[in-house]
């Protein structure tokens, strides 16, 4: 859980797989393996956690622009707003029709999810159950794409139903460090 509260907090993996001792490219390996699952859902919604804060200061300047200074032989004589038409363009696009800012391919399970993180997150530390919305290695067909594409058909543990999400920290780092070495082999 330390590490999607930190990708939540800094929206950058590699500070969060730094805050929890693992790298950035074995924090998305990991991500990758757990596509569907609750971990997967987590981490978009930490993405999208805090959205606010980075939606309302880019509102703010696509409506009031931001001062640009004139300056005349070294001393400032004046100042003017400058509208970024880009920036307002740019955030349109990126809200639903409903006001919502759009998430990625998890979609509406994200969007759900996103109004209560640290429940979200509660509940994946508790091993419960969590609808993503997206298919993942239980699903028909999903798990011989995983086949197919070399990944490990088997998860940590040795039993392929069981749910990452309930481990802790040190299992995570522990299942990265197994595929890792699959990886080498």
């Amino acid at each position: 859980m330390r590490f999607l509260r930190a990708l939540s907090a800094t929206h950058s993996v590699t500070e969060a797989a730094k805050s929890v001792g693992m790298s950035r490219q074995s924090a998305y390996r990991l991500r990758s393996r757990l596509k569907g699952r609750a971990f997967d859902l987590a981490w978009e919604v930490a993405f999208h956690h805090s959205y606010d804060v980075l939606a309302h200061a880019a509102l703010e300047r696509a409506l009031n622009g931001v001062e640009v200074p004139v300056y005349f032989q070294g001393e400032k004589v004046d100042s003017y707003r400058r509208y970024d038409e880009r920036l307002t363009v740019a955030l349109l696009g990126r809200f639903t029709l409903g006001g919502n800012p759009a998430f990625g391919r998890l979609g509406p399970g994200a969007e759900r999810h996103a109004r209560d993180f640290e429940r979200l997150l509660g509940r994946i530390a508790a091993g419960e159950k969590v609808e993503t919305g997206a298919p993942g290695p239980d699903d028909p067909g999903e798990l011989e794409a995983l086949r197919a594409h070399g990944s490990a058909a088997h998860t940590h543990k040795g039993a392929l139903g069981h749910c990452p999400s309930g481990w802790s920290d040190e299992e995570l780092i522990e299942a990265l460090q197994e595929f890792d070495g699959e990886d080498e082999r």
